[in-house]
């Protein structure tokens, strides 16, 4: 099974996505700036990103949606957009960038998680 790449840079969040979903049977890498999302990439079979929008680091998640969209090598991996920007402009412009889908933080459900994991990976 391939693995799946959680970018947050919430601590509290990001260890209760990842331990939910490695007790769903995944495998889970954590990157928490733009150049660690980059490096698990090159490094490890993915094959479902969660990838939050405001990161540290001078690299926000739109432009690592972008970057992974137009490289031959990543273009095809589901990126799921983790978010506290719920308007739809934020939603919209996502979804234009290439990704599967949108969750806003504020209405996550761990378990629906899952769930999406299951749907979405390749």
């Amino acid at each position: 099974m391939k693995a799946i790449l959680i970018v947050e840079d919430d601590k509290l969040l990001g260890k209760a996505i990842s331990k939910t979903l490695e007790n769903a049977g995944y495998n889970v890498f954590w990157a928490r700036t733009g150049a660690e999302t980059y490096e698990v990439l090159k490094a490890q079979q993915v094959g479902l990103v969660y990838l939050d929008v405001m990161l540290p680091g001078g690299v926000d998640g739109y432009e690592i949606l972008r970057t992974m969209k137009e490289s031959d090598e990543w273009k095809g991996l589901p990126v799921v957009v983790l978010s506290n920007l719920g308007q739809m402009s934020e939603i919209d412009k996502a979804m234009q960038l290439g990704a599967s889908d949108y969750v806003v933080k504020a209405n996550i459900d761990l378990q629906s998680l899952v769930e999406l994991t299951k749907a979405k990976i390749l």
